[in-house]
């Protein structure tokens, strides 16, 4: 999928920075401002694509310079600039539209009310998982500028997430003494943090991120910088206001000093608003209510691995109602659609969670299965009135675009909070949140009757990752290269013990395990 592929190129960029390599190999480099520009103009003009495009627009100083050097080589490009109208002219608007009237770009301006943005947050909190709900205000401009885009029929976006960890856009940078250590520290939590949040929002508008500063070439070219050409005791980011005064030389634009995108937009603002009349003690008090206020009643598609089980954690863990549990068993074990659970343990998942289960069957015909499906939501909908379903799909498409349709014609939401997670972030997760699990069924190269009814712990996860180079492994086993049961979790009451089980192999690397006997035990 070319939007995956995306996302995995710049997160395999921030997760492979080699500091020392970087210095080696630019020791002997002239670095200078017409360096950075001419670096940066083959990046953005190999990467933006031929038909017409967007770009996050600010004003600021990373879009500004990505917007110029666009215009110079004469792209198809639209800006894009969304803002809450109803509290003031926000400030990042004035500079938007000076910027955009000196170049004669096209500024799309996307203003909204204010007592539109708690449906907003609400879904947005929904589909991303972000450990800061704050998080989601900086997401906000983001996603009504994609999702304006969208309307119009764009495809893909340039933002400037990176510049600011980069290039000294944070206060804190000034307090530092070794500031590429710093932007190493800040690069490094932006695959989980930023970088994901804009990539999610993007994905849920059908817009492609692309984010030049996250490049290869310009991270390297960054970690090469003598702190002077990024920082001055007045100014940060230098050596991008030099390449923007080289190309526009209007002083109010490259020296404007930096605003966040939530605080230029007015969306600070208006969710500080929205908290005081909520008579809330402050914004992060205001969006935990908002979230209990927006409880939707949710049934999780449920297949006793630990994707379905970490989909439904998280989904909790936002305060939303779990009503059941829906599973579909298929005859086969070639369903496309569905892992065939061992009945014995999705029965005692349910009870160890405290959750009704319904269970519907399949023949696990291509596309005929999805009847079965549709009448279970059917059963869940009127059982348990629920209004929408959790999916623990990380990147198949298969999965998610069929359930999609089937909640579509059910007018129910579809809530896929691991969509855009990296396999192995997810089990890196599963491991942090005390998830305890085993493979029930193997069918890859690298794995034997060792790996059945064993329990997955931080040392598996690395030799899963030697066998992805190896094999071209999928480590979370989204290809069908295993199965898993969680046996324990932070949401169960009780865990489930294996008494009595037997390991049937067909040949070296593909087999199950068979359980004959369990038990539950109190947590």
């Amino acid at each position: 999928m070319e939007k995956k592929y995306i996302e995995n190129k710049y997160y395999k960029n921030l997760k492979e920075i080699n500091y020392k390599q970087i210095q080696k190999n630019n020791n002997n480099i002239e670095i200078n401002t017409q360096t950075f520009l001419e670096i940066f103009t083959k990046i953005i003009q190999k990467n933006t694509p031929k038909e017409k495009f967007g770009i996050l627009f600010s004003g600021g100083i990373d879009s500004l310079l990505i917007a110029c050097i666009c215009k110079n080589l004469k792209l198809n490009f639209k800006c894009y600039f969304a803002y809450v109208e109803d509290l003031g002219k926000p400030k990042d608007l004035e500079f938007a539209e000076y910027a955009c009237e000196k170049l004669n770009l096209e500024l799309v301006k996307v203003p909204i009310k204010y007592t539109e943005m708690p449906k907003t947050i609400n879904y947005v909190l929904s589909q991303i998982i972000m450990e800061n709900y704050i998080d989601v205000i900086s997401g906000l401009p983001i996603y009504y500028a994609c999702k304006q885009a969208s309307k119009e029929k764009i495809k893909k976006v340039i933002a400037g997430c990176g510049a600011d960890e980069l290039f000294c856009g944070y206060a804190k940078f000034k307090d530092a003494e070794d500031i590429n250590s710093l932007s190493l520290n800040l690069l490094k939590k932006m695959e989980k943090n930023n970088f994901y949040r804009d990539w999610k929002i993007g994905e849920l508008n059908d817009i492609e991120i692309i984010a030049p500063y996250l490049e290869k070439e310009i991270i390297d070219f960054s970690l090469s910088l003598k702190k002077e050409q990024k920082l001055t005791k007045k100014q940060n980011k230098i050596i991008l206001r030099n390449a923007l005064k080289k190309i526009l030389p209007d002083k109010k634009l490259y020296e404007r000093k930096k605003t966040a995108a939530q605080y230029g937009g007015n969306f600070d603002k208006g969710v500080d608003k929205l908290a005081r009349q909520a008579r809330c003690q402050g914004k992060l008090e205001y969006l935990n209510l908002l979230k209990q206020e927006n409880n939707l009643k949710l049934g999780a598609l449920y297949s006793s691995g630990k994707d379905s089980n970490i989909a439904l954690w998280h989904m909790q863990k936002q305060g939303y109602d779990i009503k059941c549990l829906i599973s579909i068993i298929p005859e086969t074990n070639d369903s496309y659609m569905y892992q065939k659970p061992n009945l014995k343990i999705i029965i005692a998942q349910s009870k160890a969670l405290g959750i009704p289960l319904i269970i519907n069957r399949t023949k696990g015909e291509k596309e005929k299965e999805l009847k079965e499906l549709k009448q279970a939501l059917i059963e869940a909908k009127k059982k348990y009135n629920i209004q929408g379903v959790i999916t623990g799909a990380l990147a198949s498409n298969y999965q998610r675009e069929r359930i999609q349709n089937i909640c579509k014609e059910l007018k129910l939401k579809l809530f896929a909070p691991l969509w855009g997670m990296t396999q192995e972030n997810e089990l890196f997760e599963l491991q942090k949140n005390k998830f305890e699990y085993i493979m029930c069924k193997i069918s890859a190269k690298g794995l034997n009757k060792e790996w059945l009814n064993k329990k997955i712990d931080y040392k598996d996860i690395e030799k899963l990752k030697l066998f992805n180079t190896k094999f071209g492994f999928n480590i979370a086993g989204e290809g069908g290269e295993y199965e898993t049961i969680v046996l324990n979790a932070p949401n169960f009451k009780q865990k489930i013990i294996i008494e009595n089980s037997k390991k049937i192999m067909e040949n070296e690397c593909t087999g199950y395990l068979d359980i004959k006997k369990i038990k539950l035990e109190k947590n």
